[in-house]
């Protein structure tokens, strides 16, 4: 056959790529291509080495490689808008990478331990004892940047230095921040303990630990405590889609290709353009994750977090707390994947749950 679906994900030099055609030398007088038809992905193997009918192969490229670029397509690196990478990625193609684009099952068992290790685990860098330092405020300093030099959030540092949300900041403004990730929190009227620890996301244990406090004791207003490793509540959630096109190429629930197996999110298409966070949230995961490629993960209030897989380029660290809508990453095509797209998962107590439930105007 001329065409025939790949065995494996296919890795090997690319020759083409728009933001709906792909074209990939494999070597050995084999050609991968993929685009995005009407009913979705589609995508096969043309293979020169054939004695037979060699002239369909040039023609099927040809009309391929003809028919997208009359159509306008734009090339993908006119679409990625220039920004600092502020993460170490594994290159598309290089030998981790080359790995994870032929696992075996239990390849993929493993990554899918990691995500639940690392969706399950506290955050570890909350132990030790809090201490807030003095900061003068410099010429190019905004309370983002700052946040994120310090690892805490806006939020944390307004809190410690007795400033409304509203309130603006200026050079020569000295800011108390704390030397840890967390939230220091005035009781108001009606506060309880347990009602302070549920809304933010914070075990009992380790305020009362954190603070000294005895189980006993009775919170007045005013009084203030630190929240090690608080999230910080959205008071109305909104949700953003990740990446402008809103199509999905492999939907939520069981699917046959690569693997029989039941898929845990949306792939939607996004050739190698902006990734962002679907909500404001901390980043609990920024890196390398076996099948998932290059992987971000954010956690928000509500017991739900977001992943967003595959990309090609990370611009978080673990400990960054991002808004909604900010960029977070590039899409791509690392780990187990079979064309550039995004992998985006919504977490709900630990478990993957369908995306549309929350995001809306995703079709196929």
């Amino acid at each position: 056959m001329l065409f025939q679906k790949p065995r494996k994900l296919p890795h090997g030099k690319e020759l083409l790529r728009t933001d709906k055609f792909t074209l990939i030398y494999l070597g050995a007088g084999n050609l991968h291509y993929s685009f995005i038809g009407e009913k979705g992905l589609v995508y096969g193997d043309i293979d020169f080495k054939r004695n037979h009918f060699k002239i369909i192969p040039l023609l099927t490229i040809a009309t391929l490689i003809t028919s997208y670029l009359v159509l306008g397509t734009n090339p993908t690196s006119a679409m990625i808008e220039p920004q600092e990478v502020l993460q170490e990625e594994i290159v598309e193609n290089d030998e981790r990478d080359k790995l994870a684009k032929n696992a075996d099952d239990n390849y993929l068992k493993q990554t899918e331990e990691q995500k639940l290790a690392i969706i399950k685990s506290s955050d570890a860098a909350n132990k030790g004892k809090t201490k807030h330092i003095s900061y003068h405020v410099k010429e190019t300093d905004t309370m983002q940047s700052i946040a994120n030099h310090f690892n805490t959030t806006p939020e944390a540092i307004r809190e410690a230095s007795n400033l409304k949300p509203t309130d603006k900041i200026y050079p020569g403004n000295v800011l108390s921040i704390p030397n840890r990730r967390g939230l220091l929190y005035k009781f108001k009227n009606g506060d309880t303990l347990a009602k302070v620890a549920s809304t933010y996301k914070v075990s009992i244990d380790e305020i009362i630990e954190e603070n000294k406090l005895d189980e006993s004791d009775i919170f007045m207003p005013g009084q203030k405590i630190f929240l090690p490793g608080a999230i910080i509540p959205d008071p109305t959630p909104v949700w953003y889609s990740p990446v402008t096109s809103n199509i999905i190429t492999s939907g939520f629930g069981w699917r046959s290709y690569p693997r029989y197996q039941f898929h845990e999110a949306l792939d939607l298409k996004s050739n190698y353009e902006p990734v962002r966070a679907a909500r404001s949230g901390k980043v609990i995961y920024s890196g390398w994750m076996g099948g998932y490629g290059n992987v971000v993960i954010l956690e928000h209030s509500g017991d739900l977090k977001t992943l967003y897989a595959h990309n090609s380029k990370l611009y978080v660290r673990e400990g960054d707390y991002v808004l909604g809508g900010k960029v977070i990453s590039r899409s791509g095509c690392t780990g187990y994947c079979f064309g550039a797209h995004l992998h985006f998962e919504v977490i709900k107590n630990d478990r993957s749950v369908n995306p549309t439930s929350f995001i809306k105007g995703f079709s196929f």
